[in-house]
């Protein structure tokens, strides 16, 4: 099935320029423009004016958007693990539902605890309905050993598990890199469920 492409007109440069992308990058692109308290024609015409190449600007916004993501999310994802470690939990909270990564965090036998802003829009899914349902149910897991591994994370003898998720419905399907980590309990022999981070910009496969 072909995505779903919104067409917008605007003057870039001197010109009136017709860019078609998908929704997501629309959305992700606005938001970058409202917290930086500009319009979304004058991020373009930014983004335009620094692009070597102009001939493709869709392409472009593409690139930016996801650069803009994987560099916002860098410092996020870093306080996000340093938490787990720490066990702040309000703090976690607060920076769980901020990162602009797709996250989950999961409870001990991989049950959806609490599910991010980005999680629900990249699968759009209903964040409640979400909660309770096994990860495993949710979306195909993909890595080598990787019961073994979930199991070695669980008993503290690695620090993180890497493996590939597919998200599969009608229509749609997404697929990303994923990595889980320990969340930290009271009891330092034991592991308070895991955070689990999807490497992809929400929206897209």
């Amino acid at each position: 099935m072909e995505p779903t492409m919104i067409r917008k007109t605007m003057r870039v440069g001197e010109v009136r320029t017709s860019i078609k992308l998908e929704p997501e990058f629309w959305e992700y692109l606005r938001e970058i423009a409202d917290h930086r308290r500009m319009r979304l024609s004058a991020l373009v015409n930014e983004v335009a004016a620094a692009a070597v190449d102009r001939n493709n600007l869709a392409s472009t916004l593409r690139t930016y958007a996801i650069l803009h993501a994987r560099n916002s999310s860098s410092d996020l994802k870093g306080q996000v693990e340093m938490l787990t470690l720490i066990g702040s939990s309000d703090d976690l909270n607060r920076v769980f539902d901020a990162c602009p990564l797709p996250a989950l965090i999961l409870d001990d036998s991989r049950g959806v605890r609490e599910v991010n802003r980005a999680f629900a829009l990249w699968l759009n899914l209903d964040r409640d309905a979400t909660i309770g349902h096994k990860l495993d149910h949710l979306m195909i897991l993909r890595g080598q050993s990787l019961p073994e591994r979930w199991q070695a994370l669980y008993d503290g003898r690695v620090s993180r598990v890497h493996f590939n998720a597919t998200y599969i419905s009608p229509g749609k399907v997404r697929t990303s890199q994923a990595v889980a980590v320990p969340l930290a309990a009271a009891d330092p022999e034991k592991v308070n469920g895991t955070l689990v981070m999807f490497e992809t910009l929400a929206g897209r496969e």
